[in-house]
């Protein structure tokens, strides 16, 4: 497998977590809650600090996790879907967040348009930096929360429940941290976007589940890799049906995929599938050569990444 560059110390921080059963459209309504605990749904995370705050946690626990000195960080990608959630993070906050975690040196570069889907964007555009040798190092942190009524914690067409958090990772030259990322795919499909209404809502998800299909035997060709050769597939976090489908699409066996945290914590956006990551190194055994699939999605974006353990 070639290797185009590694990913180190990811660190997280979550809100605070809360059973779904004190959401509001929930507490009240015992068959409803039921559908969501059966498809995995226990737990969700509120955050009552901001979204800025909870960018520089996971931050500071990254550069506590890492060799990597602040003053050699090239770059800090700031990954978010912020316009469309009911806050604004603006150029003041981010110099804040820089010259509160001592990243003096730092370019920060912002990463939005892809929803659900912005760590791929986020890793694309950090490999990107890293193999034409724009940044030698690079901080990519990716934070989102939900502002306002319960309500918006829905996951619209899903039995799952939105999330607030941060996590964070330092991308470098292949061979320097603990996994490397192998290649990615990263899709964007107006036309999927366009069937995203209640009127074409089979048509659309059988148009993303044949994509994710198609993008996963690529990348697993480019890799010179079969199912059998991927020890584990990461997903966002939705609903327990929802996520085996995905892991299925890929040729995998459901047993393969990844779902703790469905039950723990729900679906923290685009931060899902590195938060996954994390926990499974740390709670299994992982030899190096390992590989990892990961799959990503949006209205309109569909991606996957192949990561090896070092």
């Amino acid at each position: 497998m070639k290797k185009i560059a590694s990913l180190s110390a990811i660190e997280y921080d979550l809100g605070k977590s809360q059973p779904i059963d004190t959401l509001d459209f929930l507490k009240n309504d015992q068959d409803k809650l039921n559908i969501y605990k059966k498809a995995g749904s226990n737990y969700f995370a509120a955050s009552e600090i901001s979204n800025i705050d909870l960018c520089f946690n996971a931050i500071e626990k990254t550069l506590n996790a890492t060799s990597v000195k602040k003053d050699a960080i090239d770059v800090v990608l700031y990954v978010s879907e912020n316009a469309t959630r009911g806050y604004s993070i603006n150029i003041i906050d981010v110099n804040k967040l820089l010259l509160k975690a001592g990243l003096n040196k730092a370019l920060p570069i912002g990463i939005s348009l892809s929803d659900c889907a912005n760590i791929i964007t986020g890793l694309q555009v950090g490999v990107s930096m890293i193999a034409s040798g724009m940044a030698n190092n690079v901080l990519l942190v990716c934070s989102d929360m939900i502002t306002g009524e319960d309500e918006k914690r829905k996951v619209e067409r899903d039995t799952s429940i939105f999330s607030d958090g941060a996590v964070s990772c330092i991308l470098s030259k292949p061979g320097n941290g603990d996994f490397d990322i192998c290649s990615l795919i990263n899709e964007n499909l107006p036309s999927l976007w366009a069937m995203n209404s209640e009127a074409h809502k089979h048509e659309y998800s059988m148009e993303k589940f044949k994509t994710i299909h198609r993008i996963s035997r690529a990348i697993l060709k480019e890799n010179m890799l079969t199912t059998a050769n991927i020890k584990k597939v990461f997903t966002s976090n939705y609903s327990l049906p929802t996520n085996k489908l995905f892991v299925k699409m890929t040729g995998c066996k459901a047993d393969k995929g990844f779902y703790d945290n469905i039950g723990r914590f729900g679906h923290t956006l685009a931060g899902d599938i590195l938060i996954n990551l994390k926990n499974f190194y740390e709670d299994n055994t992982i030899n190096s050569g390992d590989a990892f699939l990961s799959l990503v999605d949006s209205h309109s974006t569909c991606g996957a990444i192949v990561f090896c353990k070092n």
